[in-house]
């Protein structure tokens, strides 16, 4: 019975090794198309450890100021076969990854629900979560 059960979690212990490091199934755009009135940004940097608990799933965008007072804009977080409204943050002013804000700009944090990361390790699609290419912040224009 002990052998069984060591090597079921074995088993698991490969298969989820696998998994998170399995590359993206889908090739990265250079340009998403802007429909008329939406702003598209990429990510500069994407986090994605959903096993260190909440908050672990983000990606870090650089926005221009004019994009500051984001409650003129609905915005939304698109990721190669995943999409999820955002509620309206406020900028992030401080440096706290280490990152350089160009002038003129503004950092923003989209998060991910860590279930919804899990989700994509379990269907597979976790290494198209990781790439960075895949991540969009889009604002629109309220109407």
């Amino acid at each position: 019975m002990w052998g069984v059960s060591i090597l079921l979690t074995l088993a698991a212990a490969i298969v989820m090794a696998w998994l998170v490091n399995r590359s993206p199934m889908t090739v990265c755009e250079l340009e998403v198309p802007a429909s008329s009135g939406e702003h598209k940004f990429r990510a500069v940097q994407v986090v994605v450890r959903p096993w260190e608990g909440l908050h672990n799933v983000y990606g870090i965008f650089m926005i221009p100021e004019q994009f500051k007072h984001d409650r003129l804009y609905t915005t939304t977080l698109q990721i190669q076969g995943l999409t999820a409204r955002l509620p309206a943050g406020s900028a992030e002013d401080e440096d706290r990854d280490n990152f350089v804000v160009e002038q003129g700009h503004y950092f923003k944090r989209a998060y991910v629900p860590t279930r919804t990361a899990l989700w994509t390790l379990l269907i597979g699609r976790f290494g198209d979560l990781r790439a960075q290419c895949h991540w969009w912040l889009v604002f629109a224009d309220r109407a």
